[in-house]
């Protein structure tokens, strides 16, 4: 019986089982240091919220001073320890979706300080800057609701650790690299968080309420909207089918 994968992830249907394939080699690679860290019953809440400390109350404070080497340093730690809570938890065996929910805003949270680092000290332009972190946010909230429906997208770019690049890139080697991706992204963001809000308002049903009941779709609107649903998704299937098999002839 295949494991039951928790739903709370920022992934698309496409990249699903290849993060997991991932994790799992994560988890045999690490797992000598994992071992410690359950043997001693540090939990891998613990390590998610010392990276979230380090990076929360270390890198901006060390960016300013521009002692760039040690807030590198604290920003890779940050992300050595949010990569080892996932191992920890699962040789533990007490993975869970409310640690998922953890390191998903101790991720989100990575970003957006970096992010504002970058803003602050005058690396990025304030509006591409703010533009990149509101659309981040949007998308990464579509993609979670979307996986929890079980309406997966098929596969969405996550791109924060290219922010992290870019602007190592731009503070080291004054190379500008960091506002064209931060334009780009934001359009792609935009683009990502459309259509996801676009399919789920075109398949979440309609809130029965008292004072609106009447406002909101019947149930013989709703299985109809369910027949045509079903329709579009069986021509999807066809199409795709015909498609594989014209890719075999060729």
């Amino acid at each position: 019986m295949p494991a039951k994968h928790s739903k709370l992830h920022y992934f698309g249907a496409s990249e699903e089982e290849y993060f997991h394939k991932v994790a799992d080699r994560r988890t045999q690679f690490v797992r000598p240091l994992a071992m410690f860290f359950v043997h001693r019953n540090v939990r891998s809440d613990t390590l998610t919220l010392a990276s979230f400390l380090l990076l929360a109350f270390f890198f901006f404070p060390l960016f300013g001073l521009e002692n760039y080497l040690a807030a590198w340093v604290i920003l890779i730690i940050s992300i050595l320890l949010d990569g080892f809570d996932g191992p920890v938890a699962r040789l533990g065996r007490y993975a869970s979706d409310k640690g998922a929910l953890l390191d998903i805003m101790n991720d989100i949270t990575a970003m957006v300080i970096v992010g504002l680092t970058a803003i602050h000290f005058g690396h990025a332009v304030p509006l591409l800057g703010g533009l990149y972190i509101v659309t981040y946010l949007y998308m990464i909230v579509l993609i979670i609701a979307r996986n929890v429906m079980e309406q997966p997208f098929r596969f969405v770019f996550k791109s924060k650790y290219y922010l992290f690049i870019f602007l190592l890139i731009k503070v080291h080697f004054h190379i500008d690299i960091l506002n064209w991706f931060l334009l780009v992204f934001s359009v792609y963001q935009i683009g990502v968080t459309i259509q996801g809000m676009v399919h789920l308002r075109r398949t979440l049903p309609g809130v029965l309420g008292a004072g609106t009941r009447t406002a909101w779709p019947g149930t013989d609107v709703l299985a109809r909207r369910e027949k045509q649903l079903s329709r579009r998704t069986e021509r999807r299937i066809r199409i795709r089918e015909h498609i594989q098999r014209l890719r075999g002839r060729l």
